[in-house]
């Protein structure tokens, strides 16, 4: 009886020990999840600022890619503008030579 007491004391004791130990880890593990949802809190941050970030320079491009066709469209036209008078200038020039 005494022998069976020796031993359920030392499983007991052994319980006793693997609880604190499993204690020690799950509470080291918390920390670990505290520290993991704390950085992807930042990273979903960064990627949102990314993202909006991404938009705006699309938004941007595309004004700017409207533009340079718009000047493009008038440069086109002043040059034919120029054309035009240099051909009336060269007649009239040609005329007067003559």
């Amino acid at each position: 009886m005494e022998d069976v007491k020796k031993q359920n004391r030392s499983f007991e004791d052994g319980k006793v020990e693997e609880t604190k130990a499993l204690e020690a880890e799950a509470s080291t593990l918390r920390e670990k999840l505290k520290q993991l949802e704390s950085e992807l809190e930042i990273k979903t941050k960064e990627v949102n600022t990314s993202e909006a970030n991404a938009v705006a320079l699309s938004k941007q491009s595309e004004g700017f890619l409207l533009e340079y066709d718009r000047l493009l469209e008038e440069n086109q036209n002043l040059r034919s503008q120029l054309q035009s008078l240099d051909l009336r200038f060269s007649r009239s020039t040609s005329k007067k030579n003559t």
